[in-house]
């Protein structure tokens, strides 16, 4: 996970619990909504590599989602009902938005996601939304997920989103921050249970809707670099690339901060797909405390030594900071 960090020698930082997540991103994503900026989180790698436990976790070990939702509820204008906190939980599939909580009421095609008036970001129509009063209101919650858990597609996106209201002018509330966690799908030539012998690859909505998300991520961090050196930032951001980009462009965008995490295979069978990972991750920007991609593979596949981190993967973490 870390490496060299808080004094531990390479091989004791690689292990990391979910409290380790939650203490390196979640206490800066809190932070961050609560000053009023957009955060997002992204856990991405192939099937079966962890990306739901970091999210959810179990009881022993709980993941980034209820661990956050605990910390919201110690804030003392969380307490004193200053700032509300509201939760939905969605599913992007086949570029179909569904809301997970309320599956009896499907709609065909999907609930509509549109643009919001002056043209910045984009909100889904007909989307339930839960208000958290208490821990208790964050336990039932929680207890549902679980239930609904085992009916989303391996092809869907899952979409967790917490957003802080504020007093605003007279009984109303306003929009304070978002944080987005997302679960994203693993891509089509991931799902082929570790078989060497693949047929002619062929574009699925999840693998598009990846790689829009990663070509989005790269563009942001290219009109970074140009900021950075003093020039007006020149490449496009095609948030408009995929329905998932569109509903996270809010908070994926210009003053906001992005979060990755990426679950991999030890799997020498998934040397593929972990290749694949890298790639994606590695064009949205620099990952930090990561070497090049072939040096971490052969240094660290065929090391015996090497604990994998709870949920079965490897991870590792980097952040996109957005100043301006």
């Amino acid at each position: 996970w870390g490496g060299e960090e808080d004094g531990q020698d390479a091989k004791a930082g690689w292990h990391a619990d979910n409290y380790t997540v939650f203490k390196d991103i979640g206490t800066a994503m809190l932070l961050n909504a609560l000053e009023g900026l957009n955060t997002s989180f992204f856990a991405h790698g192939q099937l079966g590599t962890g990306k739901t436990y970091t999210l959810i976790g179990e009881e022993a070990d709980p993941g980034l989602l209820p661990r956050l939702l605990e910390a919201l509820f110690q804030q003392d204008s969380v307490l004193d009902g200053q700032t509300q906190v509201t939760i939905k939980f969605m599913e992007v599939n086949n570029e179909q938005v569904r809301d997970i909580m309320q599956r009896d009421f499907y709609s065909p095609g999907g609930l509509k996601v549109r643009t919001k008036e002056g043209g910045q970001g984009s909100v889904v129509d007909g989307l339930s939304t839960m208000v958290l009063s208490s821990m208790a209101d964050c336990e039932d919650f929680l207890a549902e997920v679980l239930r609904n858990l085992g009916g989303i597609a391996g092809s869907a996106h899952s979409i967790f989103t917490i957003e802080l209201f504020e007093p605003g002018p007279g009984d109303s509330k306003v929009s304070m921050a978002k944080m987005h966690l997302v679960d994203l799908a693993s891509s089509a030539s991931s799902n082929d249970g570790g078989s060497m012998v693949q047929s002619k690859p062929s574009a699925t909505p999840q693998d598009k809707s990846l790689l829009a998300w990663a070509n989005v991520m790269s563009a942001l961090a290219e009109n970074q670099m140009e900021q950075v050196q003093g020039r007006k930032a020149r490449v496009f951001v095609p948030f408009r690339g995929s329905v998932l980009t569109r509903i996270l462009e809010d908070s994926m965008g210009p003053k906001s901060r992005s979060f990755v995490v990426a679950t991999l295979s030890p799997s020498h069978l998934e040397y593929k797909n972990t290749l694949n990972t890298f790639r994606h991750i590695v064009r949205t920007k620099e990952v930090k405390r990561v070497a090049r991609n072939e040096t971490i593979l052969r240094q660290y596949m065929g090391d015996t030594d090497f604990v994998p981190a709870a949920g079965g993967g490897w991870r590792w973490a980097y952040c996109a900071k957005m100043d301006s």
